[in-house]
């Protein structure tokens, strides 16, 4: 009489794992290209919402926000540590009214620095509401804290780096910037601005679908020069966190051109992994190939980070005559 076999060879055994790994090696990369595109399907949504919070808020109030305030005449040519950013403004169309109540922008004038914050808001170390995180605000593909931190320890290396914006401590960060033309130039859609002033739709003469309003502009800059560029020892400092809330320095709340064309989408250093912006005024962003902006008509655009360098300047420039091709 022949006995059953009950269970498995350990050589069936063996292949048996094997094809399971094989079919995990071949599923787990369509997996995280379906997640990665439903933080990017995400990250589009985000923007068109403040596409449409900005069209709403210039058919309220006839102006476009400006990407920060500033103190003085225009046109406004010094950074100061003062003024609200242009999100804070929106804050009421994106369904967050009550914050934008707690924060009361019109009740006390920029208040970016510790002597101020404590005249306004006895007792606290910043402005109340602005270390609230707003999903809205930020990519779901970013690697950047929601919050910014003190210090931060570099992936892959022993060192840490240090913020030396030490008024944007505590506050929440934010994944998307203005299109904020250059220091002093207003070619830009929301760019600095003192009292007055403000971008209508009307005056962006190039086509409200040829020109920038808003983009991912979602890292940390860094001091490339810095002891722990190379990810040795030390520390290097942390710049120009972009936080929702405003910070009074244009590089916290905006994309910018100075001069004219600046850096290219998602322009890296070797840095490290996490924080490879080459500076803080480009767009930049942790999806693959380029990043995304909202257009001035609200539609939003994967711009390729090989755009030609000439057709993204132009489309930073409301007003320069040129005429655009196809990107």
């Amino acid at each position: 009489m022949t006995k059953k076999r009950l269970g498995f060879t350990l050589i069936e055994l063996l292949v048996v794992i094997a094809i399971i790994a094989i079919l995990i090696s071949l599923l787990l990369p369509a997996v995280q290209q379906a997640r990665e595109a439903a933080r990017r399907t995400q990250c589009k949504n985000n923007l068109k919402q403040i596409g449409l919070a900005l069209h709403n808020y210039e058919g309220t109030y006839g102006v476009l926000p400006h990407a920060m305030w500033a103190d003085g005449v225009q046109p406004c040519t010094a950074l100061q540590d003062n003024g609200f950013g242009w999100m804070v403004s929106i804050l009421p169309l994106i369904e967050q009214s009550a914050l934008y109540q707690r924060i009361n922008p019109q009740g006390q004038p920029g208040i970016f620095n510790a002597a101020m914050i404590a005249q306004f808001y006895p007792g606290n170390t910043i402005i109340p509401g602005g270390d609230t995180i707003i999903p809205g605000y930020l990519c779901p593909s970013s690697a950047m804290p929601q919050i910014v931190p003190a210090t931060w320890n570099v992936p892959g290396g022993p060192g840490s780096l240090v913020s030396d914006k030490v008024e944007a401590v505590g506050y929440a960060t934010s994944s998307y910037k203005a299109a904020g033309g250059s220091n002093s130039g207003d070619y830009g859609m929301m760019h600095k601005a003192c009292e007055g002033g403000g971008v209508r739709f009307r005056d962006v003469t190039d086509g409200l679908s040829n020109t920038i309003m808003a983009a991912e502009s979602t890292y940390a800059s860094t001091d490339a020069s810095g002891a722990n560029r190379l990810l040795g020892t030390g520390a290097t400092e942390f710049r120009d966190w972009p936080i929702w809330i405003g910070s009074g320095n244009q590089s916290d709340e905006a994309i910018r051109i100075n001069g004219r064309f600046n850096s290219p989408i998602n322009a890296r250093t070797n840095f490290n992994k996490m924080f490879q912006a080459i500076n803080d005024d480009n767009a930049f962003s942790y999806h693959v190939g380029g990043a995304q902006f909202v257009l001035g008509d609200g539609s939003v655009r994967f711009i390729s980070e090989n755009i030609n360098t000439n057709t993204y300047d132009w489309l930073h420039d409301k007003r320069d005559g040129q005429v655009l091709g196809e990107f």
